[in-house]
């Protein structure tokens, strides 16, 4: 393969960091004679450059002033028969189907060796003993039976008593959901109508963003660092875009691992105050530490009831179960059971197996077997990163969650590699997957709490391969 020409490599590295939010919304970009001094080419390769984001929509030139970047507009429908007539539904789009892409290639194919599912391991079922509890729920007759739109009562007095905040201190301030991405298409839905905007750290968990895009919701990306969200930077598109909400995954961030600072916590829920915009706190891997316990919640510092929290048991139990929960003011829940009863209700048999194995004092026991596991596979993981370093990878260490963030040598394509180790027997994500738009990016991520020891060494093996290989052709 040839060469891309330069003025498509300056576009890409642009384009990334438009949508990375590292150039944030309404920002002006530096001047053609500056950047094309800055990036070593012509001036007449940043102008081609600037002209395709332009036409793309991620800029906009505006006379004697400069060029600003834009908002993105929801992605275009395929041209097809116009639904929206028919059924009304006016809010769905077409978007980028990552989550099945993701999803089917280890289950069709499970031979892979899988670092991209982002889930406890099956091995962790060996010693949950929960299929006990499915039994013991199953010869229950009231598991076969409708309970209340919100959820198995015992179970909400047992996520009430699990938070521990004060701002919660009712099961009727709780809702049981069919997994946490039934309870984001629950609040997006409440809080915003097709062509809104919102705001999200950037890169960030793709089922959100195909789900943000679905409803047609403009997506205001926010830099991240190692701290967390950029809440100074957040402040800035609050106070000219009002967002309708701030969606963030402030401990161990799907897909970084980085956790969100003490100090911008606090910072975050007083800007929410300030401009009375609701927060949704997607806090999936709080209990999922390798030792040092987070930071507390945002809902724990929540005075206004702007917090909306989120969670699952996907994550800490089996993903299969498909049972999650929102946490909020009293109205809030209200608005949330209303439309949950266009589903009537969740998996009855699934709450009264998992309120049995709570209140028996189990999760933690298995919390505790979990993290050790973990522990070791993001050790063993960490090993062969470590290994790769001279051939340019870099990463982060992890506390916490289940993923590494992993920077790919100079020039090396992440879609590419990934397809590649498709066909050596690895499944990876590209980067690309977390961002509004496919893009050349350099970063993939890896999850190292599916596969045991034996396989994430086996898995790392395929990976400094191609990447030697990749070495070599450039070379």
């Amino acid at each position: 393969m040839g060469r891309k020409p330069i003025y498509q490599e300056v576009y890409n590295q642009l384009r990334y960091q438009i949508l990375s939010g590292e150039w944030t919304i309404g920002s002006m970009l530096p001047p053609e004679r500056k950047l094309s001094s800055q990036l070593g080419v012509s001036r007449n390769t940043v102008v081609k450059a600037f002209d395709e984001l332009q036409a793309e929509g991620f800029i906009e030139s505006r006379m004697g002033s400069g060029r600003y970047v834009e908002p993105l507009p929801p992605e275009r429908s395929l041209g097809r028969i116009n639904w929206q007539e028919v059924s009304q539904l006016s809010a769905l789009q077409t978007t980028p189907c990552n989550m099945a892409e993701m999803l089917n290639k280890p289950v069709l194919s499970p031979e892979l060796i899988n670092f991209a599912h982002g889930d406890g391991g099956k091995h962790t079922w060996n010693f949950s003993q929960f299929a006990e509890y499915v039994k013991r729920a199953a010869e229950k007759p009231h598991s076969y039976y409708f309970h209340t739109i919100s959820g198995y009562l015992p179970l909400r007095e047992w996520i009430v008593k699990q938070m521990g905040v004060s701002q919660i201190h009712s099961p009727d301030q709780v809702m049981i959901t069919s997994g946490s991405q039934e309870a984001l298409f629950f609040i997006a839905t409440l809080l915003a109508k097709p062509g809104d905007t919102i705001a999200t750290e950037m890169p960030t968990y793709f089922g959100s963003l195909q789900l943000f895009q679905s409803l047609g919701l403009r997506i205001i990306p926010l830099p991240m660092d190692k701290d967390g969200m950029k809440v100074d930077v957040l402040e800035g598109v609050l106070a000219r875009y009002r967002p309708k909400f701030v969606y963030t995954v402030p401990t161990f961030h799907n897909p970084t691992g980085v956790t969100l600072s003490l100090a911008r916590r606090k910072r975050l829920v007083a800007l929410s105050e300030q401009y009375r915009i609701p927060i949704i706190e997607d806090d999936a891997y709080r209990h999922l530490h390798m030792g040092k316990e987070p930071p507390p919640p945002l809902k724990s510092f929540d005075d206004s009831g702007n917090i909306i929290y989120v969670n699952t048991f996907s994550k800490i139990l089996f993903p299969g179960l498909r049972i999650g929960w929102i946490a909020a003011s009293r109205p809030f829940i209200q608005m949330c059971s209303r439309m949950k009863e266009l589903s009537i209700t969740t998996n009855t048999l699934g709450q009264i197996a998992i309120a049995d194995f709570l209140m028996e004092q189990n999760i933690e026991k298995h919390l505790a077997k979990v993290r050790t596991i973990y522990r070791t596979q993001s050790q063993a993981m960490q090993k062969h990163l470590v290994r790769m370093k001279p051939l340019g990878v870099h990463f982060e260490p992890t506390s916490g969650g289940f993923y590494y963030w992993v920077s790919l040598p100079e020039g090396m394509n992440a879609r590419e590699l990934m397809q590649r180790c498709h066909q050596r027997g690895l499944s990876i994500v590209s980067g690309d997957m977390f961002l509004l738009r496919e893009a050349i990016q350099p970063y993939v991520r890896l999850c190292y709490s599916h596969e045991t020891e034996e396989e994430i060494a086996r898995g790392m093996e395929i990976m400094d391969e191609l990447l030697r290989e990749g070495k070599e052709r450039e070379v």
